[in-house]
């Protein structure tokens, strides 16, 4: 792998042009199966069965209190449905799922050490992805995939930003793993660390499970609306979710906070905790410190005045910090 430059000049190539970022430790779980679609369907909170093949969608697994267990990225491809989650996540994943399996003809297999993900990100992506994989359409949709072929071997690409930025992740039988990686360099992306990919994530005000995502909260409290498909039929914790979307009153929010310095913990008001800081990081595109917080309904608007666990003080400000 290619030594990483500075912080600095990371972030201005995804900025500008294009960053490459080793996503090799993420979950990855092959269900397959005659009812594996149906029962997919009616355990994450976005639709399954009508996803046509190379499609997918952005879920999340609640349980039936509306609690998000765990997110997950589908993918309907030729022969199974891809399943991918946050790091170390797989083996929770299978063993949810495999809590309703009575009599549906599923297998679930945790896939995570087979495969090697390698997302590009930024405004020359699909030039670099082009160089080494042939054009990729900058048109593709959001969670759709197109399979390719890189020096003979088979690849999938699947559009997907989580930086603020267009781009696409490539997915390889982890044994040629180095070998497209070295290629997506010589491309012309930049190896991105984690440090700039935390920064980009929170600039963008994309939520991560573990962070501000976890089982005290519903997916629509921690911002993931986009998981979520209101009118498909029933799904473990649906009643629940249902209901707190269309009263129109989560209990807590996702909310952006402008800080003076780092910070963690409790947010509160006038002595009152209304609120946690989960994600606190040095924004280089506005140049002082933000953070995404959950905010509880009422202290969630954008100008509400907030102190933090330092007793420092703290503005609530609209998503994302950084437009694209």
């Amino acid at each position: 792998m290619a030594l990483l430059r500075d912080v600095e000049t990371q972030y201005r190539a995804v900025r500008e042009r294009a960053g490459v970022f080793n996503r090799n430790n993420r979950g990855k779980v092959r269900a397959t199966g005659a009812d594996c679609l149906r029962f997919l369907h009616g355990m994450v909170t976005h639709t399954v069965e009508s996803l046509a093949e190379n499609h997918g969608n952005y879920a999340a697994v609640t349980s039936a209190r509306g609690q998000t267990l765990l997110d997950v990225w589908v993918h309907r491809l030729e022969n199974c449905v891809w399943l991918e989650t946050e790091a170390g996540l797989a083996a929770k994943l299978i063993e949810t799922l495999n809590r309703y399996l009575i009599a549906d003809d599923v297998a679930l297999a945790d896939e995570s050490d087979a495969w090697a993900i390698f997302g590009v990100q930024g405004p020359e992506a699909h030039e670099v992805i082009g160089r080494v994989v042939n054009r990729v359409s900058p048109d593709l949709p959001e969670h759709h995939t197109v399979a390719r072929t890189f020096d003979g071997v088979p690849i999938w690409v699947t559009a997907r930003s989580f930086t603020g930025e267009p781009g696409c992740d490539l997915r390889i039988a982890r044994a040629h793993a180095d070998l497209l990686w070295q290629a997506l360099i010589a491309a012309g992306g930049m190896p991105i660390g984690q440090q700039v990919a935390e920064i980009l994530r929170v600039e963008a005000g994309i939520p991560r499970y573990g962070a501000e995502i976890d089982e005290s909260v519903t997916p629509i409290e921690s911002g993931l609306y986009r998981a979520v498909d209101f009118d498909k039929g029933c799904y473990i914790g649906q009643e629940v979710i249902a209901k707190m979307h269309f009263r129109g009153r989560p209990r807590r929010y996702l909310t952006g906070l402008l800080l003076d310095n780092s910070a963690s913990g409790d947010v509160t008001v006038n002595g009152k905790t209304v609120g946690r800081v989960a994600t606190c990081v040095k924004s280089l595109g506005l140049n002082r410190v933000i953070a995404l917080a959950i905010m509880r309904r009422g202290y969630h608007e954008a100008g509400q005045k907030v102190v933090l666990s330092d007793n420092s003080g703290a503005e609530v400000v609209a998503l994302p910090f950084v437009q694209k």
